[in-house]
């Protein structure tokens, strides 16, 4: 913290309308901060341009550390930045600074004494930490090193998710992720620059057919105040080569050019975890049942018709699941493994249509089942396996949902999903967990639960 020096308050009073703050940055990442002034009105004589700062306290007392800014004379204005070494303080901690002006330097004394209006001309927070962040690829079954992981067609997305308040109080002020910075070697296009406030990043891409040879994508991401996580940069793909079948077109569905989902789509078809109807067409914007989320999850766990149970344990045994009913298996298994539940009196109801509430209940559920319950696309390093599993870390984004409330039995998958970039809401507060979701949508979140993690 600041030293404090006593001295004549009389001495350091500011000329009203002198001295102004006319720039300083909201952040400042407790090395050096800018500080642009002007004074305006001096009287003749040489004059001094000082400035003082303080800790913002919860009772400010004085501002001390005075330093000579600019020697002036004569009447003419003048303006200029000073560059303020920060002083070691706690991160989150707000410095603010008056600028005066006076015939001595520093008024004889080294702390200045607010009078009756001399309210901070400017603040800084001191953000010391760079960002949080985990870093995701698209979905795979090959035993690789992430960075090495091959893609199963030629569009997809590489996503990452950070945060810069990493388990810190809600009280003290973070500026944010600014800019992930990514890079991409070779003649692929880097994306746009995102927004300031963005903590999700998403890198939709199409490698083009002439693709060969190593190829790298990366991130670093910086926050607003300069901080960047440390040891980067952070690869999705570091120099490895173009893999057979990489560069081949994704699965196609003539109703999906265009569609929000379409890459979601076309990606989770062409591994085979999705399909589209008998005229072709894929359906985004349709419904699901229950029965058939149970079958998608299920293939995304490794089965086949051939390795379903022909017969339900007695757990798993509901009256409106027969035997010669389609979906009996996937059903029996999902409930086998913990996936999914009836919903009482012995019914599983499995031509109802599945809401957003409930994909992300089942979500839920397979991150906190066994690893030994964990196979196919599940069990290779996926986020709903590792990063979202229990005991899961902090998620790291969180929401205010108006339409979530405490104690429903989606509260907490809704938290996790949006938390873990798997499910986004359908605006800034509202989630709507009793809306039917769309295959588009299941579509867009399996394949982000299915993502593999870095």
């Amino acid at each position: 913290m600041f030293a404090l020096a006593q001295f004549s308050a009389a001495s350091a009073v500011a000329v009203a309308g002198d001295a102004s703050i006319t720039n300083i940055p909201t952040f400042a990442n407790a090395v050096s901060v800018d500080v642009d002034w002007a004074v305006t009105g001096m009287a003749a004589g040489t004059k001094n341009v000082l400035i003082w700062s303080r800790i913002q306290n919860a009772v400010p007392v004085a501002y001390s550390n005075c330093t000579l800014i600019a020697t002036i004379i004569g009447t003419s204005d003048a303006s200029g930045t000073f560059t303020y070494t920060l002083p070691a303080t706690v991160n989150g901690d707000v410095v603010e600074f008056i600028v005066t002006v006076d015939d001595d330097v520093c008024g004889g004394g080294t702390e200045y004494i607010p009078v009756a209006g001399d309210d901070p001309m400017g603040d800084t927070t001191v953000d010391t930490f760079g960002p949080v962040f985990w870093k995701f690829n698209p979905p795979t079954k090959a035993v690789t090193a992430f960075d090495a992981t091959p893609v199963a067609c030629n569009t997809f997305e590489m996503w990452a998710l950070g945060t810069d308040r990493w388990l810190l109080p809600s009280t003290i002020g973070y500026s944010g992720i600014g800019d992930w910075k990514p890079s991409v070697t070779g003649s692929f296009a880097v994306p746009a620059p995102i927004g300031p406030a963005e903590d999700l990043f998403s890198w939709p891409f199409a490698l083009p057919a002439t693709a060969s040879g190593a190829w790298t994508f990366s991130v670093y991401p910086e926050d607003m105040a300069g901080n960047q996580s440390g040891g980067g940069p952070y690869y999705f793909r570091n120099a490895y080569g173009i893999q057979a079948g990489e560069t081949d077109d994704c699965t196609d569905f003539p109703d999906m050019g265009g569609h929000e989902y379409e890459l979601y789509v076309r990606y989770l078809a062409t591994l085979g975890l999705v399909s589209g109807f008998a005229d072709g067409t894929f359906g985004p914007d349709n419904t699901l049942t229950r029965a058939e989320a149970a079958t998608l999850i299920e293939i995304s766990n490794g089965y086949d018709e051939t390795t379903l149970p022909a017969a339900p344990t007695a757990a798993c045994t509901f009256t409106d699941v027969a035997a010669t009913d389609w979906f009996a298996g996937w059903v029996w298994q999902a409930c086998a493994d913990g996936y999914m539940n009836g919903i009482g009196g012995g019914l599983f109801d499995p031509n109802n249509l599945l809401t957003r509430g409930q994909i992300v209940t089942i979500l839920n559920n397979v991150a906190d089942a066994s690893p030994l319950f964990y196979g196919g696309f599940i069990g290779t390093g996926s986020v709903v396996a590792v990063a979202w599993g229990s005991p899961a870390p902090y998620p790291l984004r969180t929401a205010a949902w108006t339409d979530v409330s405490i104690g429903a039995y989606y509260a907490t998958p809704v938290v996790q999903a949006y938390g873990w970039g798997v499910a986004e809401g359908t605006s800034a507060t509202t989630f709507s967990p009793d809306q039917p979701v769309t295959r588009g949508e299941f579509a867009s979140m399996l394949y982000r639960a299915l993502s593999r993690i870095g």
